[in-house]
């Protein structure tokens, strides 16, 4: 979380989120705590998708959405990652 939260651009966050995500093992949690590191709705947006294929528990995935500030975010969001 302090590697992500200590970087100034929402650009260079998202890509050291997503070196972190893509070698660990995150719970929805951990990646709803790593989506709200972002200041702006697309860039939480484009993470929460990329994290789903690395979650641990995407049963739980649903408490990502309270990250978003607007519902056509939150239904893009399912849309991309139902089966």
């Amino acid at each position: 979380m302090n590697s992500v939260a200590e970087k100034s651009f929402d650009e260079t966050k998202l890509s050291v989120a997503k070196q972190i995500t893509s070698s660990n093992c995150l719970t929805s949690f951990q990646n709803k705590r790593l989506a709200e590191l972002f200041s702006f709705e697309d860039n939480k947006l484009h993470y929460a998708k990329f994290a789903y294929a690395y979650c641990y528990d995407p049963q739980n995935y649903f408490i990502v959405n309270d990250v978003f500030s607007f519902q056509n975010s939150i239904s893009e969001l399912q849309k991309a990652i139902q089966p």
